[in-house]
């Protein structure tokens, strides 16, 4: 009984760092991910760039800017420390916060809130389950949706055709 007991204690030891270590998860100084490629967090030291097809598992701090291919997926959040650009049909699960502008090529999604220091401007068809906020202008692509609240601290906000927001700040 003694033997068994140890055994699971060992077991039961073994178990709780290998779940330690799955929770602290590391993230890579990346700065480009090649086409097709998948990664999990990435904490870059400059600009990321992600090819097309390519997925991060987790999310994206970036000293500089934030480029995702087409097709591109990022399972959390986005911050950029300048700006911000998708290519068509990028998804990211999480927010994006920019400190410049935000561009997004068409059929692109993004699930929380997006803030930029600059302009906002979206693809057409895009999605936005968040709220917008832009220091700039705000411009949004034909058919594009914001399901929140857009606000321009400028102002400046323009539709386009079949575009729509939850509502105006």
């Amino acid at each position: 009984m003694r033997r068994v007991m140890k055994s699971v204690f060992i077991a039961l030891l073994v178990s709780a760092a290998g779940l330690v270590a799955a929770v602290a998860e590391e993230s890579a100084d990346v700065t480009n991910l090649v086409v097709g490629a998948s990664i999990g967090n990435v904490s870059s030291s400059s600009s990321f760039t992600s090819g097309a097809n390519s997925t991060v598992n987790g999310y994206v701090n970036a000293a500089d800017s934030v480029t995702l291919g087409a097709n591109s997926a990022v399972t959390g959040n986005v911050s950029a420390g300048n700006s911000f650009t998708s290519g068509d049909t990028s998804k990211v699960k999480g927010s994006v916060h920019a400190k410049a502008d935000y561009t997004s090529g068409a059929n692109s999604t993004v699930g929380g809130n997006v803030q930029v220091g600059a302009d906002f401007t979206s693809g057409a068809l895009s999605v936005i389950s968040g709220n917008v906020y832009a220091a700039g202008s705000v411009t949004l692509g034909a058919g594009s949706k914001i399901l929140g609240s857009v606000h321009s601290a400028i102002g400046e906000i323009t539709y386009g055709v079949g575009s729509t927001v939850g509502s105006v700040k």
